[in-house]
C-alpha cells in the first residue's frame, strides 16, 4: 500500500539522458540525500506533522467532528491514531 500527503521530496541520485549517452550523478551517487535535501525534508515533515509553525499557509486543519465515533472506546483527542503513533516510522 502507498499513501501520500500530496507534498513530498525525493532526492535524486542521477539523471540519465540516453539520447546523448550522458549521466549526471549527484552527491557522488550516494544513496543518502545531501544536506540541503535533508533540511528541506525535515522542515516539510515537521510542518506537516504540526511540530513547527507553517509560515507559508500550506496547511488546512481538519477537526474531528463532535460526536465522532471512537476507536475501541478510546478518544483520539485530535491526534493521529489512537496513541499518536501513525506518523512514527519504525
Amino acid at each position: 500500500m502507498a499513501a501520500g500527503t500530496a507534498a513530498a521530496l525525493v532526492p535524486i541520485k542521477s539523471i540519465t539522458m540516453r539520447s546523448r549517452n550522458d549521466k549526471f550523478i549527484y552527491q557522488g551517487g550516494s544513496d543518502k540525500p545531501g544536506p540541503a535535501c535533508e533540511k528541506l525534508l525535515t522542515t516539510l515533515k515537521s510542518i506537516q506533522q504540526g511540530k513547527i509553525k507553517d509560515p507559508f499557509g500550506w496547511l488546512d486543519y481538519v477537526k474531528e467532528p463532535k460526536g465522532f465515533p471512537s476507536i475501541n472506546g478510546a478518544s483520539t483527542d485530535g491526534v493521529n491514531g489512537v496513541d499518536g503513533s501513525i506518523d512514527e516510522l519504525p
